[in-house]
C-alpha cells in the first residue's frame, strides 16, 4: 500500500482516529535524515504531498515518496517504506 493511500485510510475510515499517528519522513541534515510529525499537524492531503503547518516556516509541503514510516500512538511501526528497517519501535 502506497503513504497517501494509507493516510487517507487512517484519515477517513471511522475505525481509525488520524490524530493518533505520526509521520516519520525524509529530511536531510536532521539526525539521521528524518524528521517526525504528528497527523494533527497535518492540514491537507493532496495528489502528490502532504501539507502540515510549522510555526516557524508557515505551511511546508511534503512529497509522499519521502515519507519513511508512519507509527501509532504507541510508537509501533503501522506502514513501513519498503527497504526499511522492518518492525523497530520508536
Amino acid at each position: 500500500m502506497y503513504p497517501r493511500t494509507f493516510l487517507n485510510k487512517l484519515k477517513w475510515h471511522p475505525d481509525f482516529v488520524f490524530e493518533d499517528y505520526a509521520v516519520v519522513y525524509l529530511h536531510r541534515g536532521a539526525p539521521k535524515d528524518e524528521k517526525y510529525i504528528s497527523c494533527r499537524e497535518i492540514v491537507r492531503l493532496e495528489g502528490g504531498f502532504f501539507i502540515f503547518r510549522d510555526r516557524r516556516f508557515g505551511e511546508t509541503y511534503i512529497p509522499y515518496h519521502r515519507i519513511k514510516r508512519i507509527l501509532d500512538k504507541e510508537g509501533n511501526v503501522v506502514w513501513e517504506k519498503p527497504g526499511i528497517n522492518k518492525g523497530k519501535k520508536i
